[in-house]
Protein backbone atom coordinates (compact mmCIF):
# COMPACT_ATOMS: atom_id res chain seq x y z
CA UNK A 1 0.00 0.00 0.00
CA UNK A 2 2.91 2.26 -0.04
CA UNK A 3 2.01 3.56 -3.43
CA UNK A 4 1.49 6.86 -3.93
CA UNK A 5 -1.02 9.09 -6.25
CA UNK A 6 0.38 12.80 -6.19
CA UNK A 7 -2.40 14.64 -6.81
CA UNK A 8 -3.98 17.76 -5.24
CA UNK A 9 -5.41 18.09 -2.22
CA UNK A 10 -8.89 16.82 -1.84
CA UNK A 11 -10.86 19.77 -0.80
CA UNK A 12 -9.07 21.89 -3.26
CA UNK A 13 -9.84 19.86 -6.23
CA UNK A 14 -13.52 19.45 -5.24
CA UNK A 15 -13.80 23.35 -4.72
CA UNK A 16 -12.00 23.84 -7.97
CA UNK A 17 -14.87 21.14 -9.77
CA UNK A 18 -17.90 21.31 -7.39
CA UNK A 19 -21.19 20.98 -7.89
CA UNK A 20 -24.17 22.81 -8.06
CA UNK A 21 -25.17 24.72 -4.60
CA UNK A 22 -28.05 23.14 -2.55
CA UNK A 23 -30.47 25.70 -3.47
CA UNK A 24 -30.00 24.28 -6.98
CA UNK A 25 -30.57 20.47 -6.05
CA UNK A 26 -33.44 19.47 -8.91
CA UNK A 27 -36.49 18.14 -7.42
CA UNK A 28 -37.53 15.07 -8.75
CA UNK A 29 -39.90 15.79 -11.14
CA UNK A 30 -37.61 18.36 -13.38
CA UNK A 31 -36.29 17.05 -16.21
CA UNK A 32 -33.58 19.72 -16.83
CA UNK A 33 -29.72 18.05 -17.23
CA UNK A 34 -26.87 19.27 -19.46
CA UNK A 35 -26.25 15.60 -19.18
CA UNK A 36 -25.56 13.80 -22.39
CA UNK A 37 -28.60 11.42 -21.42
CA UNK A 38 -30.98 12.97 -19.08
CA UNK A 39 -32.36 10.65 -16.28
CA UNK A 40 -35.19 11.68 -14.88
CA UNK A 41 -35.50 10.11 -11.15
CA UNK A 42 -39.54 8.66 -11.48
CA UNK A 43 -38.41 6.87 -14.68
CA UNK A 44 -36.01 5.03 -12.04
CA UNK A 45 -38.60 4.66 -9.51
CA UNK A 46 -39.70 1.18 -9.87
CA UNK A 47 -36.21 -0.35 -10.28
CA UNK A 48 -35.88 1.04 -6.89
CA UNK A 49 -39.19 -0.02 -5.44
CA UNK A 50 -38.51 0.36 -1.54
CA UNK A 51 -35.69 2.70 -1.54
CA UNK A 52 -35.95 6.27 -1.02
CA UNK A 53 -35.41 8.96 -3.55
CA UNK A 54 -33.05 11.68 -1.73
CA UNK A 55 -32.30 14.35 -4.86
CA UNK A 56 -30.62 14.84 -7.97
CA UNK A 57 -27.55 17.08 -9.06
CA UNK A 58 -26.02 18.08 -11.78
CA UNK A 59 -21.66 17.13 -11.79
CA UNK A 60 -19.42 18.74 -14.58
CA UNK A 61 -22.27 17.72 -17.16
CA UNK A 62 -23.14 15.04 -15.78
CA UNK A 63 -26.67 14.20 -14.31
CA UNK A 64 -26.67 12.26 -10.52
CA UNK A 65 -29.64 10.76 -8.51
CA UNK A 66 -29.30 9.51 -5.36
CA UNK A 67 -30.99 7.25 -3.15
CA UNK A 68 -30.78 6.12 0.46
CA UNK A 69 -30.30 2.52 0.55
CA UNK A 70 -29.66 2.47 4.57
CA UNK A 71 -30.14 4.98 7.30
CA UNK A 72 -27.96 4.24 10.71
CA UNK A 73 -29.93 2.81 13.87
CA UNK A 74 -26.70 3.26 15.85
CA UNK A 75 -23.96 6.02 16.41
CA UNK A 76 -24.44 9.82 16.69
CA UNK A 77 -23.74 9.68 12.70
CA UNK A 78 -23.65 7.72 10.27
CA UNK A 79 -20.44 6.26 8.53
CA UNK A 80 -20.99 7.12 4.93
CA UNK A 81 -20.83 4.38 2.06
CA UNK A 82 -21.40 5.76 -1.63
CA UNK A 83 -22.23 3.09 -4.43
CA UNK A 84 -21.87 4.07 -7.58
CA UNK A 85 -21.29 2.02 -11.25
CA UNK A 86 -19.91 2.82 -14.66
CA UNK A 87 -20.59 1.21 -18.02
CA UNK A 88 -24.07 1.07 -17.16
CA UNK A 89 -26.52 2.40 -20.08
CA UNK A 90 -29.97 3.30 -19.85
CA UNK A 91 -30.72 0.04 -20.99
CA UNK A 92 -28.66 -1.70 -18.31
CA UNK A 93 -30.28 0.59 -15.57
CA UNK A 94 -34.02 0.22 -16.69
CA UNK A 95 -33.50 -3.31 -17.08
CA UNK A 96 -32.42 -3.52 -12.94
CA UNK A 97 -29.30 -4.98 -13.74
CA UNK A 98 -27.29 -1.98 -12.17
CA UNK A 99 -30.00 -2.30 -8.84
CA UNK A 100 -28.97 -6.19 -8.98
CA UNK A 101 -25.21 -4.96 -8.77
CA UNK A 102 -26.01 -2.74 -5.89
CA UNK A 103 -27.73 -4.87 -4.04
CA UNK A 104 -24.96 -7.45 -4.54
CA UNK A 105 -22.60 -4.57 -3.18
CA UNK A 106 -24.44 -4.09 -0.29
CA UNK A 107 -24.91 -7.85 1.17
CA UNK A 108 -21.15 -8.62 0.26
CA UNK A 109 -20.61 -5.53 2.87
CA UNK A 110 -21.53 -6.78 5.95
CA UNK A 111 -21.64 -10.74 4.98
CA UNK A 112 -18.51 -11.09 7.88
CA UNK A 113 -17.25 -10.19 11.05
CA UNK A 114 -16.77 -7.49 12.25
CA UNK A 115 -19.24 -5.84 9.45
CA UNK A 116 -22.51 -7.36 10.14
CA UNK A 117 -22.09 -6.61 13.39
CA UNK A 118 -21.31 -2.92 12.42
CA UNK A 119 -23.92 -2.72 10.15
CA UNK A 120 -26.15 -0.52 11.96
CA UNK A 121 -23.57 2.13 12.19
CA UNK A 122 -23.86 2.16 8.20
CA UNK A 123 -25.69 4.99 6.11
CA UNK A 124 -25.34 3.39 2.56
CA UNK A 125 -25.92 5.82 -0.67
CA UNK A 126 -26.72 4.62 -4.41
CA UNK A 127 -26.09 7.07 -7.10
CA UNK A 128 -27.50 6.31 -10.33
CA UNK A 129 -25.29 7.61 -13.47
CA UNK A 130 -25.59 7.03 -17.10
CA UNK A 131 -22.99 6.11 -19.45
CA UNK A 132 -23.34 6.55 -23.04
CA UNK A 133 -22.18 2.60 -23.85
CA UNK A 134 -22.19 -0.32 -21.71
CA UNK A 135 -19.61 -2.25 -20.45
CA UNK A 136 -15.73 -1.75 -19.08
CA UNK A 137 -12.74 -2.84 -20.63
CA UNK A 138 -9.22 -2.40 -21.00
CA UNK A 139 -9.99 0.73 -23.41
CA UNK A 140 -11.61 3.93 -22.17
CA UNK A 141 -14.75 4.60 -23.72
CA UNK A 142 -17.38 7.35 -23.31
CA UNK A 143 -18.65 6.05 -19.87
CA UNK A 144 -19.62 8.41 -17.16
CA UNK A 145 -16.45 8.16 -15.07
CA UNK A 146 -14.00 6.77 -17.98
CA UNK A 147 -13.07 3.94 -16.15
CA UNK A 148 -11.07 1.25 -17.47
CA UNK A 149 -9.01 -1.42 -16.67
CA UNK A 150 -4.83 -0.66 -16.90
CA UNK A 151 -3.16 -4.38 -18.02
CA UNK A 152 -4.34 -8.52 -18.20
CA UNK A 153 -1.07 -8.34 -16.70
CA UNK A 154 -2.45 -6.95 -13.21
CA UNK A 155 -5.64 -5.66 -11.20
CA UNK A 156 -4.80 -1.86 -11.47
CA UNK A 157 -8.23 0.39 -13.07
CA UNK A 158 -7.73 3.99 -14.01
CA UNK A 159 -10.79 6.52 -13.29
CA UNK A 160 -11.54 10.10 -13.27
CA UNK A 161 -10.89 10.22 -9.86
CA UNK A 162 -11.50 14.18 -9.37
CA UNK A 163 -15.18 13.63 -10.73
CA UNK A 164 -15.50 10.56 -8.75
CA UNK A 165 -14.97 12.56 -5.64
CA UNK A 166 -17.22 15.58 -7.15
CA UNK A 167 -20.05 12.93 -7.08
CA UNK A 168 -19.51 11.38 -3.69
CA UNK A 169 -19.14 15.30 -2.19
CA UNK A 170 -22.67 16.15 -4.03
CA UNK A 171 -24.10 12.92 -2.93
CA UNK A 172 -23.29 13.78 0.63
CA UNK A 173 -24.61 17.18 0.76
CA UNK A 174 -21.71 18.54 -0.15
CA UNK A 175 -20.59 17.77 3.84
CA UNK A 176 -16.97 18.86 4.32
CA UNK A 177 -16.91 16.06 7.18
CA UNK A 178 -18.72 13.20 6.01
CA UNK A 179 -16.62 13.26 2.31
CA UNK A 180 -13.58 13.31 4.69
CA UNK A 181 -14.64 10.07 6.38
CA UNK A 182 -16.59 8.22 3.50
CA UNK A 183 -16.06 5.31 1.16
CA UNK A 184 -16.98 5.31 -2.56
CA UNK A 185 -17.08 2.05 -4.29
CA UNK A 186 -16.92 2.43 -8.38
CA UNK A 187 -18.97 -0.91 -9.41
CA UNK A 188 -17.40 -1.42 -13.21
CA UNK A 189 -19.32 -3.64 -15.81
CA UNK A 190 -17.51 -5.37 -16.37
CA UNK A 191 -16.54 -9.85 -15.50
CA UNK A 192 -12.73 -9.28 -15.42
CA UNK A 193 -10.56 -9.79 -12.35
CA UNK A 194 -9.73 -6.51 -11.41
CA UNK A 195 -9.55 -4.08 -8.33
CA UNK A 196 -8.04 -1.47 -6.53
CA UNK A 197 -8.05 0.72 -3.43
CA UNK A 198 -7.67 4.45 -3.21
CA UNK A 199 -6.95 5.74 -0.10
CA UNK A 200 -6.52 9.58 0.99
CA UNK A 201 -3.73 10.14 3.62
CA UNK A 202 -4.84 12.73 6.01
CA UNK A 203 -1.70 14.21 7.11
CA UNK A 204 -3.33 17.16 9.49
CA UNK A 205 -4.36 14.83 12.37
CA UNK A 206 -2.33 12.30 13.99
CA UNK A 207 -4.16 9.55 15.46
CA UNK A 208 -4.21 5.68 15.76
CA UNK A 209 -7.48 6.08 14.49
CA UNK A 210 -7.01 6.38 10.41
CA UNK A 211 -9.14 9.20 9.02
CA UNK A 212 -9.40 10.30 4.74
CA UNK A 213 -11.85 9.65 2.06
CA UNK A 214 -11.07 6.20 0.46
CA UNK A 215 -12.40 4.59 -3.17
CA UNK A 216 -12.65 1.10 -3.89
CA UNK A 217 -12.88 -0.12 -8.27
CA UNK A 218 -14.24 -3.67 -8.25
CA UNK A 219 -15.54 -5.14 -11.07
CA UNK A 220 -18.96 -6.38 -10.52
CA UNK A 221 -18.91 -9.50 -12.10
CA UNK A 222 -15.49 -10.19 -11.40
CA UNK A 223 -14.04 -13.98 -12.15
CA UNK A 224 -11.05 -15.69 -11.92
CA UNK A 225 -9.41 -18.37 -14.46
CA UNK A 226 -11.80 -21.67 -12.55
CA UNK A 227 -14.65 -19.66 -13.01
CA UNK A 228 -15.09 -18.56 -9.47
CA UNK A 229 -16.92 -15.36 -9.04
CA UNK A 230 -14.74 -13.19 -6.25
CA UNK A 231 -17.17 -10.20 -6.14
CA UNK A 232 -17.92 -10.94 -2.26
CA UNK A 233 -13.87 -11.07 -1.91
CA UNK A 234 -12.81 -8.19 -3.65
CA UNK A 235 -15.60 -5.74 -1.68
CA UNK A 236 -14.21 -7.33 1.61
CA UNK A 237 -10.69 -6.89 0.79
CA UNK A 238 -10.47 -3.90 -1.53
CA UNK A 239 -14.06 -1.37 0.27
CA UNK A 240 -13.99 -2.91 4.11
CA UNK A 241 -10.23 -3.98 4.42
CA UNK A 242 -8.47 -1.45 2.60
CA UNK A 243 -11.32 1.49 2.40
CA UNK A 244 -12.91 1.20 5.68
CA UNK A 245 -9.81 -0.21 7.88
CA UNK A 246 -7.12 1.12 5.64
CA UNK A 247 -4.93 -1.88 5.83
CA UNK A 248 -2.05 -3.23 4.21
CA UNK A 249 -1.70 -6.49 2.66
CA UNK A 250 -0.99 -9.52 3.75
CA UNK A 251 0.21 -11.48 0.55
CA UNK A 252 3.80 -11.14 0.12
CA UNK A 253 6.14 -11.55 -3.50
CA UNK A 254 10.08 -12.69 -3.44
CA UNK A 255 11.04 -9.08 -3.20
CA UNK A 256 13.22 -6.78 -1.40
CA UNK A 257 11.20 -3.15 -0.55
CA UNK A 258 12.96 -0.27 -1.28
CA UNK A 259 13.64 2.15 1.05
CA UNK A 260 11.25 5.00 -0.29
CA UNK A 261 9.16 1.82 -0.11
CA UNK A 262 9.72 1.25 4.00
CA UNK A 263 9.89 5.52 3.88
CA UNK A 264 6.09 5.27 2.75
CA UNK A 265 5.08 2.41 5.27
CA UNK A 266 6.38 4.46 8.33
CA UNK A 267 4.44 7.63 7.19
CA UNK A 268 1.73 6.27 6.61
CA UNK A 269 1.65 3.57 9.87
CA UNK A 270 2.02 7.52 12.07
CA UNK A 271 -1.63 7.94 10.55
CA UNK A 272 -2.90 4.44 11.57
CA UNK A 273 -2.78 3.17 8.20
CA UNK A 274 -1.15 -0.35 8.13
CA UNK A 275 -2.29 -1.58 11.53
CA UNK A 276 -2.11 -5.07 10.37
CA UNK A 277 1.16 -5.19 9.63
CA UNK A 278 4.32 -4.82 11.23
CA UNK A 279 8.06 -3.46 10.18
CA UNK A 280 11.34 -4.75 11.55
CA UNK A 281 14.47 -3.20 10.84
CA UNK A 282 17.87 -5.28 10.34
CA UNK A 283 19.20 -4.93 13.33
CA UNK A 284 16.23 -6.17 14.76
CA UNK A 285 16.32 -9.56 13.36
CA UNK A 286 19.99 -9.78 13.15
CA UNK A 287 20.44 -8.87 16.73
CA UNK A 288 17.75 -11.21 18.36
CA UNK A 289 16.62 -15.12 17.92
CA UNK A 290 14.26 -16.68 16.59
CA UNK A 291 12.71 -13.66 14.01
CA UNK A 292 9.36 -13.28 15.27
CA UNK A 293 9.29 -12.02 18.97
CA UNK A 294 5.55 -13.02 19.96
CA UNK A 295 4.88 -16.37 20.49
CA UNK A 296 2.21 -18.52 22.60
CA UNK A 297 3.80 -20.71 25.48
CA UNK A 298 1.24 -22.46 26.52
CA UNK A 299 1.65 -22.98 30.21
CA UNK A 300 -0.90 -22.32 32.53
CA UNK A 301 -2.89 -20.50 30.02
CA UNK A 302 0.07 -17.62 30.17
CA UNK A 303 1.27 -15.85 27.31
CA UNK A 304 5.18 -14.98 27.52
CA UNK A 305 7.02 -12.86 25.32
CA UNK A 306 10.55 -12.55 23.43
CA UNK A 307 11.27 -9.20 23.61
CA UNK A 308 12.95 -7.99 20.34
CA UNK A 309 11.16 -4.55 20.96
CA UNK A 310 9.30 -3.27 23.27
CA UNK A 311 5.86 -5.37 23.89
CA UNK A 312 4.39 -1.67 24.67
CA UNK A 313 4.56 -0.54 21.59
CA UNK A 314 3.27 -4.11 20.04
CA UNK A 315 -0.87 -4.03 18.97
CA UNK A 316 -0.46 -7.62 19.63
CA UNK A 317 0.23 -8.19 23.60
CA UNK A 318 -3.42 -7.45 24.89
CA UNK A 319 -4.24 -10.56 22.77
CA UNK A 320 -1.48 -12.87 23.25
CA UNK A 321 -2.13 -12.35 27.15
CA UNK A 322 -5.82 -12.88 27.06
CA UNK A 323 -7.37 -16.30 26.74
CA UNK A 324 -10.13 -15.73 24.69
CA UNK A 325 -7.57 -15.40 21.86
CA UNK A 326 -6.21 -18.93 22.24
CA UNK A 327 -7.61 -20.47 19.38
CA UNK A 328 -5.76 -17.45 17.97
CA UNK A 329 -2.14 -16.95 16.56
CA UNK A 330 -1.29 -14.19 18.55
CA UNK A 331 1.78 -13.37 16.51
CA UNK A 332 3.63 -11.94 13.19
CA UNK A 333 4.76 -14.49 10.75
CA UNK A 334 7.03 -13.44 8.08
CA UNK A 335 6.03 -11.77 4.86
CA UNK A 336 3.94 -9.08 4.41
CA UNK A 337 2.89 -5.47 2.48
CA UNK A 338 3.40 -7.57 -0.31
CA UNK A 339 7.46 -7.80 0.20
CA UNK A 340 9.38 -10.99 1.79
CA UNK A 341 13.46 -11.43 1.13
CA UNK A 342 13.60 -15.65 0.43
CA UNK A 343 16.90 -17.05 1.85
CA UNK A 344 18.67 -20.56 2.54
CA UNK A 345 20.97 -18.92 5.53
CA UNK A 346 19.80 -20.57 8.68
CA UNK A 347 16.10 -20.85 7.61
CA UNK A 348 13.99 -22.84 9.85
CA UNK A 349 17.01 -23.82 11.89
CA UNK A 350 15.46 -24.75 15.29
CA UNK A 351 16.31 -22.30 17.89
CA UNK A 352 16.38 -23.26 21.40
CA UNK A 353 16.03 -21.00 24.67
CA UNK A 354 15.11 -21.02 28.36
CA UNK A 355 11.70 -18.40 29.14
CA UNK A 356 11.44 -16.26 32.19
CA UNK A 357 10.13 -19.77 34.23
CA UNK A 358 13.59 -21.31 33.51
CA UNK A 359 11.86 -23.89 31.44
CA UNK A 360 14.04 -24.93 28.20
CA UNK A 361 11.64 -24.34 25.34
CA UNK A 362 12.54 -24.89 21.34
CA UNK A 363 11.34 -23.28 18.72
CA UNK A 364 11.15 -23.76 14.51
CA UNK A 365 11.39 -20.14 13.60
CA UNK A 366 9.96 -19.38 10.83
CA UNK A 367 10.99 -19.50 6.74
CA UNK A 368 13.19 -16.73 6.58
CA UNK A 369 14.07 -13.14 7.10
CA UNK A 370 11.87 -10.19 6.19
CA UNK A 371 11.66 -6.27 6.62
CA UNK A 372 7.76 -6.54 7.21
CA UNK A 373 5.72 -9.56 9.18
CA UNK A 374 1.82 -10.38 8.40
CA UNK A 375 -0.54 -10.76 11.43
CA UNK A 376 -1.90 -14.22 10.14
CA UNK A 377 -0.98 -16.89 7.78
CA UNK A 378 -4.16 -16.85 5.68
CA UNK A 379 -6.83 -14.10 5.87
CA UNK A 380 -9.18 -11.79 3.73
CA UNK A 381 -6.33 -9.33 3.63
CA UNK A 382 -4.00 -11.78 2.24
CA UNK A 383 -4.37 -13.90 -1.26
CA UNK A 384 -8.23 -13.71 -2.71
CA UNK A 385 -7.63 -14.98 -5.24
CA UNK A 386 -6.39 -18.62 -4.69
CA UNK A 387 -7.60 -18.79 -1.61
CA UNK A 388 -11.46 -18.84 -0.57
CA UNK A 389 -13.20 -19.02 3.10
CA UNK A 390 -11.07 -16.36 4.00
CA UNK A 391 -12.25 -14.09 6.86
CA UNK A 392 -10.38 -11.36 8.99
CA UNK A 393 -8.34 -11.69 11.87
CA UNK A 394 -7.82 -10.00 14.82
CA UNK A 395 -6.07 -6.99 13.98
CA UNK A 396 -7.87 -6.51 10.62
CA UNK A 397 -11.22 -6.88 12.43
CA UNK A 398 -9.48 -4.48 15.37
CA UNK A 399 -8.67 -1.50 12.53
CA UNK A 400 -12.22 -1.95 11.03
CA UNK A 401 -14.12 -1.98 14.24
CA UNK A 402 -11.87 1.34 15.13
CA UNK A 403 -12.45 3.43 11.89
CA UNK A 404 -16.26 2.35 12.45
CA UNK A 405 -17.00 3.59 15.95
CA UNK A 406 -14.83 6.77 15.38
CA UNK A 407 -16.95 7.82 12.44
CA UNK A 408 -20.05 6.85 14.14
CA UNK A 409 -20.06 7.94 17.50
CA UNK A 410 -17.53 11.42 16.98
CA UNK A 411 -14.11 12.51 18.32
CA UNK A 412 -15.39 11.93 21.77
CA UNK A 413 -15.46 7.79 21.18
CA UNK A 414 -12.62 6.03 22.82
CA UNK A 415 -11.29 2.37 22.37
CA UNK A 416 -11.80 0.11 25.39
CA UNK A 417 -9.66 -3.47 25.06
CA UNK A 418 -12.61 -5.34 27.00
CA UNK A 419 -15.33 -3.92 25.05
CA UNK A 420 -13.90 -4.73 21.68
CA UNK A 421 -13.21 -8.33 23.13
CA UNK A 422 -16.77 -8.72 24.03
CA UNK A 423 -17.77 -7.07 20.80
CA UNK A 424 -15.64 -9.22 19.07
CA UNK A 425 -15.94 -12.90 21.06
CA UNK A 426 -20.04 -12.51 20.78
CA UNK A 427 -20.70 -11.17 24.02
CA UNK A 428 -22.04 -7.70 22.84
CA UNK A 429 -25.51 -7.03 23.08
CA UNK A 430 -25.80 -6.43 19.19
CA UNK A 431 -28.54 -8.77 18.19
CA UNK A 432 -26.43 -10.07 14.96
CA UNK A 433 -23.05 -10.93 17.31
CA UNK A 434 -21.69 -14.56 16.36
CA UNK A 435 -18.74 -16.02 18.42
CA UNK A 436 -15.74 -15.47 16.19
CA UNK A 437 -14.48 -18.91 14.88
CA UNK A 438 -11.04 -19.46 13.00
CA UNK A 439 -11.47 -20.72 10.14
CA UNK A 440 -11.04 -24.35 9.17
CA UNK A 441 -12.15 -24.91 5.65
CA UNK A 442 -9.75 -22.40 4.32
CA UNK A 443 -9.04 -24.25 0.85
CA UNK A 444 -6.62 -23.65 -2.21
CA UNK A 445 -8.97 -22.59 -5.26
CA UNK A 446 -7.69 -24.82 -8.64
CA UNK A 447 -7.13 -22.52 -10.99
CA UNK A 448 -6.56 -22.90 -14.56
CA UNK A 449 -3.78 -20.93 -15.58
CA UNK A 450 -1.55 -17.89 -14.03
CA UNK A 451 -3.75 -15.30 -12.59
CA UNK A 452 -3.06 -11.34 -12.46
CA UNK A 453 -0.61 -9.98 -10.03
CA UNK A 454 -2.25 -8.24 -7.38
CA UNK A 455 -2.14 -4.32 -6.98
CA UNK A 456 -1.26 -2.65 -4.27
CA UNK A 457 -3.65 0.47 -2.98
CA UNK A 458 -2.61 3.43 -3.88
CA UNK A 459 -2.23 6.92 -1.40
CA UNK A 460 -3.62 10.18 -2.39
CA UNK A 461 -1.46 12.50 0.01
CA UNK A 462 -3.86 15.39 1.17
Amino acid sequence: MHGVLPILMLMVMLMLTGCSNDDDYRAPDDPTSHSPVPIIPDKLAPYYPTIPYEFSFNYNETWGDVYKIQEHTKGNNGFPIVIMADGYSLNDIQSGEFVKAVSNAVKALTMQKPMKDLAEYLDIYSVVVVSEQSGIDYTEHNTAFKTYLESKSNTNVIGDTAKISGFTYCSLRKSNERMHNALTIMLLNSADYAGVTLMALDTTVVDTIPQGWSLSYIPAYATVSNGDNVFNELIMHEAVGHGIGKLGDEYWYNAKPTQEEINSYKRDRKYGFSTNIKYFAEEDYTKFTPIYYIYRADKEEKYYIHRTVDPEEDIFVPFANDSRYASEGCFWIQGGYTFITLTTDKCGEEYEYIDEKGDIKKVDPFRCKANFYRSSNLSMMGDVVNYVDLEFNILSRLAIYKRINKVANGAGWKYDFETFAKFDKGESTTKSANTFKKPSTTRQRIMNGTEKQLTRPKIILQ
